[in-house]
C-alpha cells in the first residue's frame, strides 16, 4: 500500500536528523509489547476493518479513519 516508502522521514535525515529518533522508535517498540501483552485486541461488534481501508486519506500525513476495537485486560 506505500507507494514511495522513501518520502517517510519523519525525524528528518542526514547530519540534522532527530537526535531523538532512536529513542521515540524504541518507545514504540515497548509501548506496542506492553498493549500485546497485557491486553486481548479485538475488533469491536459490527466492526469489520473496510472503512479503514477505504476511507483513510493520504494527504501530507496519512488522515486514518477510525477503527473501534476492544481492548481485555488478560488475567
Amino acid at each position: 500500500m506505500i507507494k514511495r516508502p522513501d518520502a517517510f522521514a519523519p525525524f528528518s535525515i542526514g547530519p540534522f536528523g532527530c537526535i531523538g529518533k532512536n529513542l521515540a522508535y524504541m518507545e514504540i517498540r515497548l509501548l506496542t509489547a506492553q498493549l500485546i501483552m497485557q491486553f486481548d485486541v479485538t475488533l469491536a461488534p459490527g466492526e469489520d476493518g473496510s472503512k479503514l481501508l477505504q476511507k483513510s486519506r493520504d494527504h501530507f500525513t496519512m488522515g486514518l479513519a477510525d477503527l473501534d476495537l476492544v481492548f481485555r485486560r488478560r488475567t
